[in-house]
């Protein structure tokens, strides 16, 4: 045993490092032989515990062994100096080749080293611009010359050569940038330049369903849904999620899928309701692509009250002798079309948006009512429904096939944002987590309109320590403010 405190500490981080690393390639094994998916996800749960685990450890085990190099890599780094930072970690990496932490400073460098490159040159460019884009110069020029490896900077940098390239044009990339870094004070966030951004189909939204809840007098939160589900069956004291009652349903053989469809159907609210953000968004002329986490049918109800085209999209949860598991309920305003299901990659031929339909993809799927209910589409319908708690261990399993990925290829040159949606529980944050796995590619990053957390509000806390993980841009305040800009401003 190492009588010296520094040796000792080497000792004991050296054995920890061993026996996470043992733990880490145990849980691999058995998640490689797993096939029950509640299992396979406790398993994939202890491994990203484990894994963060093993970094602290070989992070701590790094700094003890080359305190000195870290420390001059870390000055050169605040700095600006990443060549000569570089050059230190590549040394700490040949001698200790298989830390996970050398290799992400490197890789964090690497990127900071090419911004760095990159944005001298742009900035160089842009004086010649000056005169053209003068309300935005001296902000942009500043953060430019600040480069860092976040998705942010990286859009900034990339949208900049895209106007110095003639790929845009004045007023988009200063609407583009007026939304990406707003002036300071407010609510930090230039609503009308969003508007308009809006307004030209270059941000997809994903409207969650406190939508609903904002412009109705009594709740329809899904808290306020699982209340009545329990309540027409008797459960008084449920106390569960929304998926947890809806799997309750599906296990009594008294009640089953239908009994489930047909009270859902009865605790949604009616068409008749009248959302202001759907009514300014059916007033675009453009076609859209939104993301709909609501069962309910208002925002169709709404476009189709309007005359705007739209396409609905529901993707297949349950596979069948006849469709697959990813497979695509399409289903057109219009009726020009029959609802039918085609497999994902179908998709792209019907050139949705070039005919002007605007694309309405529900996530979750929908739950038709009133005159929107199709009999013959009905069990299409009940196939595309992520409601129950075993329809979303499918959805965790096949996240990669069930979001089409004709719809992936639309976010990569548009914005995203998140509106009226709070991921409180674990099944709201896998629809995030999944889409923005489909949107890694993206040129932007993702924004989320919604109110600031109170001081022991550990739900909302909960919520932004989510967002702030999953790197999307918080911006608090109410959603509603975006009605009058969306209605009021010019193309």
């Amino acid at each position: 045993m190492p009588d010296d405190p520094h040796q000792q500490k080497l000792h004991d981080f050296t054995i920890r490092q061993a026996l996470l690393a043992e733990k880490l390639a145990r849980l691999q094994s058995q998640l490689d032989l797993e096939t029950r998916e509640e299992e396979r996800m406790r398993i994939e749960k202890l491994i990203a515990k484990t894994q963060d685990a093993l970094d602290q450890v070989e992070t701590e085990l790094l700094t003890l062994q080359q305190s000195s190099l870290i420390a001059e890599a870390s000055q050169l780094k605040r700095n600006g100096a990443y060549t000569q930072a570089l050059n230190c970690w590549y040394q700490i990496q040949f001698a200790y080749p298989g830390n996970s932490f050398a290799a992400k400073e490197i890789a964090a460098l690497e990127t900071l080293h090419t911004n760095q490159t990159k944005a001298v040159e742009v900035v160089k460019r842009l004086s010649f611009r000056m005169k053209d884009i003068k309300p935005i110069f001296k902000e942009l020029a500043t953060t430019l010359n600040q480069p860092d490896n976040s998705s942010e900077y990286s859009a900034i940098l990339e949208q900049t050569e895209a106007f110095l390239n003639g790929e845009l044009d004045v007023s988009d990339f200063i609407d583009w940038f007026a939304v990406m870094k707003p002036n300071a004070g407010g609510h930090g966030v230039n609503i009308e330049a969003l508007a308009r951004r809006v307004r030209r189909g270059e941000v997809v939204l994903f409207l969650g369903s406190d939508v609903v809840s904002a412009y109705c007098d009594e709740p329809h939160e899904e808290r306020a849904l699982v209340g009545q589900l329990a309540k027409q069956i008797g459960y008084t004291h449920f106390d569960g999620t929304l998926s947890s009652i809806a799997e309750y349903y599906q296990l009594r053989p008294d009640l089953g899928v239908v009994s489930l469809l047909d009270n859902l159907r009865k605790s949604l609210p009616d068409a008749a309701r009248v959302i202001n953000l759907y009514e300014a968004l059916a007033k675009v002329k453009i076609p859209l692509i939104l993301i709909s986490s609501g069962y309910d049918n208002l925002l169709e109800s709404t476009f189709k009250a309007a005359g705007k085209q739209f396409v609905e999209l529901a993707s297949i949860i349950n596979r069948s002798e006849d469709y697959d598991i990813g497979h695509v309920l399409v289903s057109y305003s219009d009726h020009s079309q029959p609802t039918c299901v085609y497999p994902e990659e179908e998709l792209s031929r019907f050139r949705l948006l070039e005919n002007g339909y605007s694309i309405i993809y529900k996530i979750r799927g929908s739950c038709e009512t009133g005159e929107f209910q199709d009999t013959n589409a009905d069990l299409l319908r009940r196939d595309a429904m992520t409601l129950s708690e075993s329809n979303y261990f499918s959805f965790a399993r096949y996240a990669d096939r069930i979001i089409p990925d004709y719809l992936a290829r639309q976010f990569r040159n548009r914005g995203f944002l998140f509106i009226g949606y709070r991921p409180k529980e674990w099944e709201d944050r896998l629809l995030v987590s999944a889409l923005l796995e489909k949107r890694r590619n993206a040129q932007e990053p993702c924004y989320v309109i919604g109110n600031a957390p109170q001081v022991g509000e550990q739900p909302k806390l909960l919520e932004s320590a989510f967002w702030e993980h999953r790197n999307v841009k918080q911006y608090h305040f109410d959603f509603r403010e975006l009605d009058a800009y969306l209605e009021g401003v010019g193309v």
